[in-house]
């Protein structure tokens, strides 16, 4: 078919190109975190008998008509084809629908959505006003569709939807393993995940150093309290011999201290068996998630 009117229009006023601010707000955000965000449109958006959001001369606005020279939309792309690179953009959008559904300002900007889940069902939620969800063929990103009253909206100046569901999502992929890496040098401290040197580690593996001291500080409790007991006998002999000293206040106060210094080897014993429990836990989180991953891959890419 044949390209709109306004496409040569928008041609002869020389392509003027502007991303609307709160779409841009997103894009930069997204981008920050890795990940492919494309906003201007393609050949075929540019020719199309009825230009849709990502043009600069949209026939689609909603409340009203599209100011002339501003894109509208972003599509969010996969971080990676897989399995994981697709659940990563479902959530993305599965977070932008909940907050536009509950009406949180960094996102009112927003009028439809389509997105597609970890099973290759497409769907375009909308708010046009009404809150409505039909079936699209719109597949395999995140495409996002913005009011035409909201150019110069600022909220979305700092809105980040991957900082407001699990922290783990706001992480690169390469962060991802290098964090599991980490984790398999805590709980087998020869043995790497695949075998990378400890230099790739950007942070240091605060469980294990927190152990050892608190087994250190455990150690010279333990042996400040055989200090104090010999001297406790030591002092008590001497009263049995008659020596003419005054061995009550001493044999108090030794009493006193080593009763508090029992009570921190208990506190810091329990402390250790605590943090042996939690790096336990992350042992078996990471075999749990290297199994479903195994089991991701071998049924193959969804949808």
């Amino acid at each position: 078919m044949a390209p709109s009117l306004a496409y040569f229009v928008w041609l002869a006023s020389g392509r003027k190109y502007t991303l609307i601010r709160p779409a841009a707000a997103l894009q930069r955000i997204l981008r920050g975190h890795g990940l492919t965000v494309y906003d201007f449109p393609d050949d075929d958006h540019l020719r199309a008998s009825t230009p849709e959001d990502h043009t600069p001369f949209s026939a689609t606005g909603w409340p009203g008509k599209s100011a002339a020279g501003f894109g509208h939309a972003l599509d969010v792309m996969p971080r990676t084809d897989s399995a994981k690179g697709r659940a990563e953009n479902a959530a993305i959008a599965r977070q932008l629908i909940k907050d536009r559904d509950a009406g949180r300002s960094g996102v009112l900007w927003i009028k439809y959505i389509n997105w597609t889940d970890e099973q290759g069902v497409c769907r375009q939620e909308r708010w046009m006003p009404n809150r409505t969800t039909r079936s699209s063929t719109d597949k395999g990103h995140v495409h996002i569709s913005g009011r035409s009253d909201c150019d110069d909206d600022s909220r979305a100046d700092s809105y980040d939807p991957l900082s407001e569901g699990d922290p783990f999502m706001a992480l690169t992929e390469q962060q991802q393993a290098d964090l599991w890496e980490w984790v398999a040098l805590l709980v087998d401290p020869g043995t790497p995940a695949n075998g990378r040197g400890t230099d790739r580690f950007h942070f240091p593996p605060p469980f294990k150093a927190l152990a050892n001291r608190l087994s250190t500080i455990e150690g010279a409790l333990a042996a400040s309290a055989l200090r104090e007991q010999d001297m406790l006998a030591a002092l008590g002999a001497l009263a049995v011999g008659g020596t003419n000293i005054d061995t009550a206040a001493i044999i108090a106060a030794v009493n006193a201290r080593s009763s508090d210094v029992i009570g921190l080897i208990n506190e810091q014993s329990a402390r250790i068996a605590e943090l042996e429990a939690e790096l336990e836990a992350v042992r078996q989180a990471r075999h749990a998630a290297a199994q479903a991953e195994a089991v991701a891959t071998a049924d193959g890419p969804v949808g």
